[in-house]
C-alpha cells in the first residue's frame, strides 16, 4: 500500500492531467455530434482490428484440430467416390461393403527424406487395422507401402525409397510401366520399361496401374517430367511426383478386403 502511495504521489500530476483530458474529451464529445461520431468510428476500429487479430490467434491455435477435421471428411468423401465408381461399374458387394478398398486415416510421426532408403512412421498400427502392404496415399497422389506394423504404429516404405516399385501406367493410353526412385530429388522419380511405340508426351498423367494387390487402378502418381530416348527399346521417363514429401502430414491407408485372396491366389501360380 506503501508503494502505490509513493506512486500515486510521484506521478500525481500526470495523472491529474490525464483524468482532465479524458473528462474533456467526453464532455467535447456529448456536446458537439462530430466529435461524438469521431470518436465512436475510431473506437470500432480500434475494437475491430483487437476483435481481428484475436480470432486470427484462434483461428491458428486451432489449425491441427480444423486440419484433423478437413482430412476425416476427405476421408469419407474418398470412399464414398470409389464405391459409387464401383457400383457404376458393377461392382459385386462383398461382407456388407460396397467395392474391394476401404480408406481410412493416418498421421505421419515420423520421416526421413534426403536418405537413400527412406521411412515414414504412421500413427495406425494393428489395432487400427494396418498391417503390412497396404497401400498409403496422401491428398497429392500415392506415398508408399506399408513395412510392418505394431500395435499403435507402422512403418511405410514410400516412393522416395530405392528398394520401392509399383506397377503404373499413362493414364491417356493404358501403357504399363514400373515407378521406381533413383535417390536423387524427393519429388521426381523414374517410370521405366514404357517401349518406343507407346505415346508418350512431358505432362501426360500417371496413374495406379491396378495391377497389385496394394493401390487400386487410377489412383494420380504424378506428371511425366522428361522423356528421352535411349539405346535398346525403351524411353527414359521422369515423373514429377504428385506428392510433395516436405509438406505431407495427413495420409490414407487403403484396406483391400480381397488383397489376401489375390496374394494366395498369385502364390499358388509361381509353384
Amino acid at each position: 500500500m506503501r508503494g502505490l502511495l509513493l506512486l500515486l504521489r510521484k506521478y500525481n500530476y500526470v495523472l491529474v492531467f490525464i483524468l482532465l483530458e479524458t473528462l474533456a474529451i467526453i464532455m467535447l464529445s456529448n456536446n458537439n455530434r462530430y466529435q461524438h461520431s469521431i470518436l465512436v468510428n475510431a473506437n470500432r476500429e480500434i475494437t475491430g482490428t483487437l476483435f481481428e487479430a484475436v480470432e486470427g490467434a484462434r483461428e491458428y491455435m486451432n489449425l491441427g484440430a480444423t486440419n484433423k477435421i478437413l482430412v476425416e471428411e476427405n476421408t469419407r468423401l474418398r470412399n464414398r467416390i470409389r464405391a459409387l465408381d464401383e457400383q457404376l461399374g458393377d461392382t459385386v458387394v462383398n461382407s456388407g461393403q460396397v467395392g474391394d478398398y476401404f480408406f481410412f486415416p493416418a498421421e505421419i510421426v515420423h520421416s526421413t527424406l534426403y536418405k537413400q532408403f527412406n521411412y515414414l512412421t504412421i500413427n495406425k498400427g494393428r489395432r487400427q487395422g494396418v498391417a503390412s502392404d497396404m497401400g498409403v496415399i496422401g491428398p497429392q497422389g500415392i506415398v508408399g507401402i506399408v513395412l510392418e506394423s505394431s500395435d499403435n504404429y507402422s512403418t511405410v516404405i514410400p516412393v522416395i525409397n530405392r528398394d520401392f516399385r509399383l506397377s503404373v501406367k499413362i493414364s491417356k493410353n493404358n501403357f504399363v510401366g514400373i515407378l521406381s526412385w533413383e535417390g536423387m530429388s524427393h519429388r521426381v522419380a523414374s517410370l521405366n520399361e514404357i517401349p518406343f511405340h507407346a505415346d508418350v508426351a512431358i505432362g501426360d498423367s500417371i496413374v495406379t496401374s491396378g495391377y497389385s494387390a496394394v493401390f487400386p487402378e487410377g489412383l494420380f502418381v504424378g506428371n511425366v517430367k522428361e522423356v528421352e530416348q535411349q539405346e535398346g527399346n525403351f524411353y527414359i521417363i521422369r515423373i514429377q511426383l504428385g506428392t510433395d514429401f516436405q509438406k505431407l502430414f495427413h495420409v490414407n491407408v487403403i484396406n483391400n478386403f480381397n488383397r489376401e485372396e489375390q496374394v494366395e491366389l498369385e502364390a499358388s501360380l509361381k509353384q
